[in-house]
């Protein structure tokens, strides 16, 4: 995508690059909100929420009794997680679950690895399969994979890696996606872009089968919504709202604290927090519009209506958003190629495809 930039173009993104990374460098945004040490986390609420689904009780009449014991929100019915996480914890047991985890894990990079078959060399390939690693060692986390957010994005990033591999093949990504939704709404904007690209590029089953699956969606959040109004009393909470625009920084704040990454200095983990966006640019076509789109889209909506204790948000983009990582060295040879020289004189990255 940065090769066919014009000179003046790629000049701006050149000077975007290097102010953006002395901003990292040098900034120091809000901190998160997080609970007080041993205080009631999200990941407790889950937990205990599948205890109780395990005895038997309902999973819409356990939620509320324990969000209402915790003092977390009711309103609006979204405040309450899907039950499909909590309901396959309940049946299996976090310790089961885990070990989707790991098969997910497995799925993932080889999704990634094989979409890239023709588009990168194998070294590329390997630092793909690096990079979705890393980010999954902290999915696959017991104490963290309750969050819904991390399932949202292993399904949706699964479903991208499809999408850039085999794009006439769309009922691949069709089913991940499909999953994604059932554990977190989060996972709506993938499926809105991919029936836009449907839309436009006039394939009419592909686009049924998206706007089927929305519509099904839909009645299912419906069912939701009816199951959550049928059990509110007059004093529950409601949510403060989504419309912190905290900006940038809560992007990226969002990426750092969901991922391995939190354990360098802020400075350091919020330019590698935002390298893997200039990473993505790397890619051409019709793949790599959907992706830069798909993960542009996903860092806008986290910076505009993300707050400070919705950090977790950042995991829908993980473990798709670490191939920017691998993506880098591509980046930066496309961008310093259109930079130094015209369209015509620009020469392709020095690794081929064998």
């Amino acid at each position: 995508m940065l090769t066919n930039l014009p000179r003046p173009l790629a000049w701006l993104a050149l000077v975007i690059l290097l102010a953006t990374s002395a901003w990292c460098l040098t900034a120091t945004p809000p901190p998160i909100k997080t609970a007080k040490k041993g205080g009631y986390t999200d990941v407790r609420l889950y937990h205990d929420i599948a205890s109780e689904v395990a005895k038997g009780k309902p999973y819409h009449l356990a939620a509320a009794e324990l969000h209402r014991q915790h003092h977390y929100p009711l309103k609006p019915f979204v405040t309450m997680r899907p039950p499909t996480l909590v309901w396959l914890a309940a049946q299996i047991g976090w310790a089961g679950l885990q070990t989707i985890a790991y098969g997910l894990s497995f799925i993932a990079m080889l999704a990634w690895v094989m979409a890239f078959e023709r588009r990168l060399d194998w070294t590329e390939r390997v630092l793909v399969a690096v990079a979705v690693g890393a980010a999954c060692s902290v999915v696959v986390n017991q104490g963290l994979m309750a969050l819904h957010e991390y399932w949202a994005g292993w399904f949706t990033g699964i479903a991208l890696a499809f999408v850039v591999g085999w794009p006439r093949q769309w009922w691949l990504a069709l089913v991940p996606a499909a999953l994604g939704l059932m554990v977190r709404e989060l996972a709506l904007p993938f499926v809105l872009l991919a029936l836009a690209f449907a839309i436009v590029e006039r394939r009419g089953r592909e686009a049924a089968a998206w706007a089927a699956l929305i519509v099904a969606f839909a009645i299912g959040m419906a069912i939701h919504a009816h199951e959550v109004a049928a059990i509110l009393r007059p004093g529950d909470l409601s949510s403060p709202g989504w419309n912190a625009g905290q900006g940038f920084s809560a992007f990226l704040k969002a990426v750092i604290y969901t991922s391995p990454l939190q354990d360098l200095p802020l400075n350091l983990a919020l330019l590698a927090a935002m390298l893997p966006l200039f990473g993505w640019l790397a890619l051409a076509g019709r793949g790599g519009l959907f992706a830069v789109l798909f993960v542009v889209g996903d860092a806008v909506m986290i910076s505009a209506f993300s707050r400070a204790d919705t950090f977790y948000w950042g995991a829908i983009m993980l473990p798709h958003y670490f191939v920017g990582f691998a993506l880098l060295p591509r980046a930066i040879w496309q961008l310093w190629q259109a930079c130094a020289h015209e369209p015509e004189a620009r020469k392709p990255f020095p690794l081929t495809v064998h």
